[in-house]
């Protein structure tokens, strides 16, 4: 006994795409899908085009500029020393006499002097270095200025003018400019 042959698989398919039960789905919404992505694409594409292409001949467009603002008082001595006067300012407040110093390492007998000065006047002398920048000399000079004048107030000129001589004592006055000419 033979079992009957099955049918052909195309027909089988033919017949389910003819009754509407067809293992094939319909397509439409995938093509309308890709329809869409498709179009959003393009619009994508020509807007960099726009954006970045050459513009046409006969049109020129100004380039884009850089805007910014530039901090003057950054690298300025000036303003440096203005910050170290108010550094000082507000240590004197806080309590606190401190001398910024640079120049070469500190000795035994200035680490001596140094532990005197802390012990007897309440004084710190801070050593930044044999030099540094220009701002950073600037910013120890307004600093020193202000705390300067506070130790004279407090402890008399003799010790102020032992740790810190006055600049303007140290450098010789220029004479006058006579009117005549030689």
């Amino acid at each position: 006994m033979e079992s009957p042959k099955p049918a052909a698989p195309s027909v089988i398919a033919l017949a389910d795409e003819l009754t509407g039960r067809g293992w094939r789905r319909s397509r439409k919404g995938a093509r309308i899908a890709a329809l869409a992505v498709s179009l959003v694409a393009a619009v994508v594409v020509f807007g960099l085009f726009n954006r970045f292409g050459t513009p046409p001949k006969g049109e020129v467009k100004p380039e884009r500029q850089l805007v910014a603002s530039v901090d003057l008082s950054i690298g300025n001595p000036v303003v440096s020393a203005e910050k170290g006067e108010a550094r000082a300012r507000a240590d004197i407040e806080a309590g606190k006499l401190e001398l910024h110093v640079y120049g070469p390492a500190p000795s035994e007998d200035d680490n001596a002097q140094a532990r005197r000065l802390k012990q007897r006047y309440g004084i710190t002398r801070v050593y930044k270095g044999k030099t540094g920048p220009e701002v950073a000399l600037a910013f120890a000079d307004g600093y020193n200025r202000v705390m300067r004048a506070e130790i004279e107030r407090r402890h008399g000129r003799e010790l102020a003018d032992r740790l810190l001589p006055r600049r303007d004592a140290a450098m010789p006055v220029a004479a006058p400019a006579s009117k005549e000419a030689p």
